[in-house]
């Protein structure tokens, strides 16, 4: 067995993992102000739980090499860096949501789908789609009652122009 390959068996996961997003750093493939790829993509990239995707962020950020904002992601560099501002993915959720509301799929005064199911449905953190769903009930789209749950507003709630 080659030295590197049992290097990187001995190695723990979570720290190969941080070992990659370094190397995509210094290669040019993550760049400053840039998201790092989520935990659930990281989890899908590298097989493994996402305890360890967490270690691996949390070395990393130890480390200064990434910083996180609760609800929008991690970072690379320093939280002095700008953000590349692409739009978040809250904001293309509620684009798409408002897609579907307007094209029918959701009909005024049908229960909203639960955050569960929404972050199935988008593959996203439920603070993400927590976010997503309070930019519609900002706008006018959906209202949303404790116990029972979101609803489709009537038309007449929602803004002129939609998103």
């Amino acid at each position: 067995m080659s030295e590197e390959r049992e290097e990187r068996r001995s190695t723990p996961i979570y720290q190969q993992i941080a070992a990659q997003v370094r190397a995509d750093i210094a290669e040019g493939r993550l760049v400053p102000g840039q998201l790092v790829p989520s935990e659930a993509e990281l989890v899908r990239l590298y097989g493994v739980s996402r305890a360890t995707v967490r270690w691996a962020v949390a070395q990393l950020r130890q480390e200064g090499v990434v910083y996180t904002i609760r609800a929008e992601g991690t970072y690379v560099g320093p939280a002095e860096v700008p953000r590349i501002r692409l739009p978040q993915k809250r904001e293309e959720i509620a684009r798409h949501l408002v897609e579907r509301i307007t094209g029918g799929e959701f009909m005024e005064g049908d229960r909203f789908p639960s955050e569960t199911q929404l972050s199935i449905d988008y593959q996203a953190a439920r603070n993400t789609i927590r976010a997503a769903v309070e930019l519609l009930r900002r706008e006018g789209w959906v209202s949303t009652w404790p116990v029972k749950g979101t609803f489709v507003n009537d038309r007449d709630c929602w803004p002129d122009e939609p998103g």
